[in-house]
This record gives C-alpha cells, sequence and structure tokens, in this order.
C-alpha cells in the first residue's frame, strides 16, 4: 500500500464495484499485519533480563519481521499493478488473426506475472510464521496470544494469496507453468497450515489453557 493511501482510503477501494484492489492486496495486508504483531511479541521481549538468553534471536526476528513487513506492502501495489495489465491485455484489440494471436499472447505473458505477487505473499506470509512460532516459544509469555493472532493472520494470508495464484492457473495455456504454480500453493499451504498450528498449540500452553 502506498505511503500516501491511508487504510480507511484502501478499504474504501476495496469494498467498492472496482476490480482492483481485491484479494491479492487483502492477502498482502493480513500478512503485513501478521508480521506487525509478531514483531509486537519481539518487541516486548528484548531487553527483558529474564530473556537475555534468547535476546539476541528476538533481535534477529524484529529485522526480517520489518522486511517482511515492509515487502508486504510493496506486494499489495505490485498485485494491483499485475492484475491491471492482466486487464489492459483483455482489452487489446482481436479484429483479426494477427491481432487475436498477438492479444492471446499478451494475456498468457500477463497472467504469468500476475501470480507472482500472490506466490510471493504466499512465501513472505510463511516466513513470518516461522518467525510467529519461535516468538510463540521464546518471547514474552504474557503477549503469546499475539504470536497466536500472527499465525491465524499469516496462515489467512497464506491462503487467500494462494486462491489468487488459481485464478490465474486456470487461465493458462501452459500445462507445465500451470502445474509448477499448483505444485507451489499447495506446499506453502501445506506448511502454513502446519506452522499455524504448531503455534497455536504452543500459544495455549503458554497461556496455561492445556498442560
Amino acid at each position: 500500500m502506498a505511503d500516501d493511501v491511508s487504510l480507511t482510503t484502501f478499504l474504501e477501494s476495496l469494498g467498492s464495484s472496482a476490480p482492483a484492489p481485491g484479494g491479492g492486496a487483502a492477502s498482502a495486508l493480513a500478512g503485513a499485519l501478521a508480521a506487525a504483531l509478531a514483531e509486537m511479541v519481539a518487541q516486548l521481549t528484548v531487553g527483558r533480563p529474564k530473556d537475555a538468553a534468547v535476546d539476541e534471536r528476538v533481535r534477529d526476528a524484529i529485522e526480517r519481521l520489518r522486511l517482511a513487513r515492509a515487502r508486504l506492502l510493496q506486494l499489495m501495489d505490485d498485485d494491483e499493478h499485475a492484475f491491471r495489465a492482466v486487464s489492459a491485455a483483455y482489452k487489446l484489440p482481436k479484429s483479426d488473426d494477427d491481432e487475436r494471436a498477438g492479444r492471446e499472447t499478451a494475456i498468457q505473458q500477463a497472467l504469468v506475472e500476475a501470480m507472482r505477487p500472490p506466490l510471493a505473499v504466499m512465501s513472505t506470509a510463511c516466513d513470518v510464521l516461522t518467525l510467529a512460532e519461535e516468538l510463540a516459544r521464546i518471547g514474552n509469555a504474557a503477549v503469546a496470544s499475539d504470536a497466536g493472532c500472527a499465525a491465524i493472520l499469516g496462515e489467512a494470508a497464506t491462503r487467500s494469496a494462494g486462491l489468487n495464484v488459481l485464478a490465474n492457473v486456470v487461465l493458462l495455456r501452459d500445462a507445465v507453468a500451470a502445474s509448477d504454480a499448483r505444485k507451489q500453493v499447495e506446499a506453502l499451504e501445506s506448511l502454513a497450515s502446519t506452522l499455524a498450528q504448531t503455534t497455536l498449540a504452543m500459544v495455549r500452553r503458554r497461556m496455561g489453557l492445556e498442560p
């Protein structure tokens, strides 16, 4: 999301009849929220004498989460731009065979490019989930619930971004590219699910909800 666009403005655009921003940008925002929540857990852990043994790991997590958050905000814009490129390709003229062939080539190229932002969202969200899982284990127990919230949002970001990848996959004529994208989505969704479940189990233990 561009620095000069407020959250209120973005949500107004998201809820409008305009086709963009859409699910891809929303997925990236969910991932950025996950990163920010995990970072908060880290910030409330770092520098505490009782957590000195993990201080270096937590400081490293803060830096990585900041980078992930910035990356996910950039991917909000990247996803919208990629969608507009697909829309532009579909609007190309098709009055003769040459134009139709050129239009189809442009569409297919734009669809491949449009898969890149949501795949990057999935990958980055899984990085955030990995850090949230670590912070659920070693972070300040008083904010363990926030690590759990980060895990839930991170998994949601991954799964919703996956749907946006697949929305492009079903239109691809390149069977190899389509198969590869499906495999990537499946692997990242599986990883996100495992990390979220592990994190939430740890959170419940640290909150005293489970032995």
